[in-house]
């Protein structure tokens, strides 16, 4: 069991085995933005959702802890997380800090319901409630960058941590320039990616057509290796998909767009290539976004 896994079971249990699903959120939310845990793996990442902080992750790994039976499945409707006879045996091994971290969290809003909850997050961190559902409790507008070609990698990024940066930069639109738009980690297949993103207003467009074939890939090392693979993009790739190229210019000339692909680094990535064709054909200057990270 992943350590914030076992947070949320020690959060459960400290709730007397039962939370809401607002209230146990709200908690993992408080916890990794209040105690000095957030700097371990201790934590989820959250983005501004429709009642404050949301994490698509956390929702994801509780199902895992349902499917193993440590937390009791509340159906499609159900509004509360139950522990079940099986946590009992859940040998939780949490590091002292982490349990002085958890013991801060709900001493001091473990009583509190949901409703509260949400209304204390909405005034301590204004910038979650850009998407709240209520639009009168609104207390932030969300930022609009100005036009530009930006280019993003979600590298060593749990999805949260993604489309918040996302978000926080002001982009609107992502621009998936994969090939092969999977992925082992939690959020970047493309039906996901592409359903989550609509959830927080973000447009999804997928050009596999100007990616780069896993097989070409293979036994990259030395900078000389990257050189020729993006020279070979250039040549073949970009010249052969003119009309997928204009279609992207289109794009990023009418709202703020990221080209995203995996690598963090955009010098290893072709994307760096391609936002360079596109400057070249719309006059727009490049801006890789959190890099160096």
């Amino acid at each position: 069991m992943l350590l914030r896994q076992k947070v949320l079971v020690a959060m459960l249990r400290e709730a007397r085995n039962r939370a809401s699903r607002i209230q146990l959120m709200k908690w993992a939310f408080l916890f990794s933005v209040e105690t000095q845990s957030h700097a371990r793996n201790a934590c989820y990442q959250f983005v501004p959702y429709h009642y404050g902080p949301h994490s698509f992750s956390l929702y994801q790994e509780i199902d895992a802890l349902i499917r193993h039976g440590i937390i009791e499945n509340p159906g499609k409707h159900g509004s509360h997380w139950k522990l079940t006879d099986l946590a009992d045996d859940v040998a939780l091994s949490l590091p002292t800090p982490v349990k002085t971290d958890i013991y801060y969290v709900m001493k001091r809003y473990g009583a509190m319901s949901g409703k509260q909850l949400i209304e204390l997050i909405y005034e301590k961190y204004p910038w979650y409630t850009i998407n709240c559902k209520d639009e009168v409790k609104r207390r932030q507008t969300r930022p609009v960058a100005d036009i530009a070609i930006y280019t993003i990698g979600y590298e060593r990024l749990s999805v949260d941590d993604f489309l918040n940066r996302l978000l926080m930069k002001g982009i609107h639109c992502v621009i998936d320039v994969r090939n092969n738009p999977v992925s082992m980690r939690y959020g970047y297949h493309k039906g996901t990616l592409s359903r989550l993103c609509s959830l927080l207003g973000i447009e999804y467009f997928h050009f596999p057509e100007l990616g780069v074939p896993g097989s070409d890939r293979i036994e990259l090392a030395i900078k000389d290796d990257y050189d020729r693979l993006f020279a070979r993009y250039a040549q073949t790739t970009l010249r052969d998909h003119v009309e997928a190229i204009q279609h992207v210019a289109e794009i990023v000339e009418t709202r703020p767009g990221a080209l995203m692909c995996m690598e963090a680094n955009p010098a290893s990535c072709h994307r760096h290539v391609l936002a360079q064709a596109l400057s070249d054909m719309i006059d727009l200057p490049v801006i890789h976004l959190e890099w160096p990270r």
